[in-house]
């Protein structure tokens, strides 16, 4: 079985990634990002899935879940988009390392 690339967002994000071979899926809101997520998690036929910066809260307790079941696929990659650098990744993963080594990191 072939594991493929999928990138959820809007058309301007999708778009660009779909140039390079990846499957987009359009989707604007929380609520479409989670359903298309779980979809594209069910399906287990996904090896990267590509959003935009923005969704990280809202795909954060579906990849807990992968987390929890001890998945290692799909991979997610969250990339800045139109509406700018959030960060929202970097906190989240400050906040995984403080609690992996015992103490917060300052950076």
């Amino acid at each position: 079985m072939t594991l493929k690339l999928a990138a959820i967002g809007d058309e301007m994000f999708i778009r660009m990634f779909e140039l390079v071979g990846a499957m987009g899926y359009v989707a604007k809101t929380e609520e479409e990002v989670r359903k298309t997520l779980k979809q594209l998690v069910d399906s287990k036929e996904i090896a990267i899935i590509i959003l935009p910066e923005r969704f990280v809260d809202a795909s954060r307790e579906i990849r807990r879940k992968l987390i929890e079941a001890g998945e290692y696929f799909p991979l997610f990659a969250f990339l800045p988009d139109h509406t700018g650098i959030k960060e929202l990744r970097i906190e989240e993963l400050k906040k995984l390392i403080s609690l992996a080594v015992g103490t917060e990191l300052k950076l």
